[in-house]
């Protein structure tokens, strides 16, 4: 594989071995080197990659959890026939013949004929019903525990709440028929997203917060609609946002290529959820890249713009120079014009290319922070209090992201400006102390002085 090499101006900027910054050719100065910094603004990412989905888990809850599945008539048989501890094992053997009892004769007739009996069955069911609510209780209320141990869960519980408010105003009244209905609902209707949409469901596009929320702040800040996918036309376009992204999709895909991002299903039973592609299926995730894939890029962009603006194959126009790579921070025509002259404009020109791709880096990441919490007022995804803490969690990653860029510039200039520059600073005052001396020889004078004879020889 050929290593690529750009020329200009004298010198050449090649990759370097690493696989990041460059290597440079030409006249360098070793102090304006480490003075700049010593190369790149940061290290070389950890990867260049597009990191892939992971595969989805099955996070959903099982159908056997699901404390609707609990059946009166069972509980009630069971507990008469002694199947479970209660009524059968309270009474002992007065009533062994329960079984037949219950099976064969109808209630009137249990009761004319044996009234103790009825009695006895009539307890037993109020006692096994008890023992039934009592059970369901246990369950609900376990259920609840179990939720507040997964983020997951609580998308689906908040999904059936939703399922629960919508039997409750859609019902005929009827308490018990809307409770019955409740405790076997399973999350695939979704719940309430950004726009109003219905989101995680059977069938339904799986909730992916941050790419959803960025999506959401982008058109949000550009008056479009929050699920709108148009083109942001320019004479339309009054920010930082619709000037650095087209739509709100590769908005959305930039903030994921760089904070990373989850899919969240709402079933009870994940095999229900699994519609769509990998991206969407449960406890489907990708983990960002961070900043530096993005300044690297950036990097070389500015590089081989710079390159041609300084040997003069581009003249410094205006139009020109709007296509680095630098945020808001410009680069006059000054800049280029004194690059030309300056016989170390390998080495600026390298530093220089870094420096306004670390602040274009640092001006999309602040707008990508300020798209996100756009998208947290959303009205649909405000209401969402994991949705919240999850876009919280990931503006605290990205701005940690920013912090260690900025660190790492800081920390690499003082670093390239300790040992490495003492050492030039000691040889040089070496060379002043120790100053060569060379006196200066006539040729001419030394000829006409061969015919004088030496001193001290004169008559010999």
């Amino acid at each position: 594989m050929t290593v690529p090499v750009v020329q200009a101006a004298g010198f050449a900027i090649a990759d370097s071995p690493i696989g990041y910054g460059k290597s440079l050719n030409g006249a360098v100065s070793d102090k304006l080197f480490y003075n700049i910094g010593g190369g790149s603004v940061i290290s070389q990412p950890a990867t260049r990659s597009h990191l892939q989905h992971l595969g989805g888990l099955n996070l959903g809850w099982s159908s056997d959890l699901m404390c609707g599945n609990f059946d009166l008539k069972t509980t009630v048989g069971n507990q008469l026939n002694g199947l479970t501890s209660g009524f059968k094992n309270l009474m002992g053997e007065v009533i062994q013949g329960a079984t037949g009892a219950v099976a064969s004769l109808p209630a009137m007739v249990i009761q004319r004929a044996n009234p103790g009996l009825y009695e006895m069955l009539t307890n037993g069911v109020l006692q096994a019903g008890i023992a039934f609510d009592k059970s369901q209780l246990s369950c609900q209320n376990m259920s609840q525990r179990m939720m507040d141990f997964s983020d997951s869960s609580k998308w689906t519980k908040a999904a059936l709440m939703e399922e629960y408010k919508t039997l409750v105003n859609t019902g005929n009244g009827d308490a018990v028929g809307t409770t019955q209905k409740m405790e076997v609902a399973d999350g695939t209707q979704g719940s309430n997203w950004i726009g109003g949409e219905k989101r995680g469901g059977k069938g339904q596009k799986a909730i992916q917060p941050i790419r959803d929320l960025a999506k959401a702040g982008f058109n949000m800040m550009n008056n479009l609609p929050a699920n709108s996918h148009a083109n942001v036309n320019h004479t339309q376009c009054n920010g930082a946002a619709c000037q650095k992204f087209k739509n709100s999709e590769e908005a959305a895909a930039a903030v994921v290529r760089v904070l990373g991002d989850r899919s969240v299903r709402t079933c009870t039973d994940s095999r229900q959820c699994t519609s769509g592609g990998t991206e969407d299926q449960p406890g489907a995730s990708v983990a960002g890249t961070g900043f530096a894939p993005m300044l690297e890029e950036a990097t070389r962009t500015n590089i081989e713009q710079l390159m041609k603006l300084v040997s003069g194959e581009n003249a410094p126009t205006i139009v020109n120079l709007a296509k680095l790579k630098t945020g808001s921070l410009m680069v006059t025509r000054g800049v280029i014009q004194a690059l030309k002259r300056d016989p170390d404009s390998g080495a600026l020109v390298s530093r220089l290319a870094s420096e306004l791709a670390m602040a274009d880096t640092v001006e999309t990441a602040l707008t990508m922070r300020r798209m996100l919490m756009t998208g947290q007022a959303e009205p649909n995804a405000a209401a969402q209090a994991q949705a919240m803490a999850e876009s919280d969690r990931r503006i605290a990653t990205l701005d940690r992201e920013i912090t260690a860029l900025k660190n790492e510039m800081e920390l690499r200039r003082a670093i390239a400006q300790n040992t490495a520059l003492t050492t030039l600073e000691r040889e040089q005052n070496r060379v002043e102390m120790n100053l060569q001396r060379q006196s200066t020889d006539n040729t001419d004078s030394r000829i006409h002085t061969l015919s004088v004879p030496p001193k001290g020889r004169e008559g010999q």
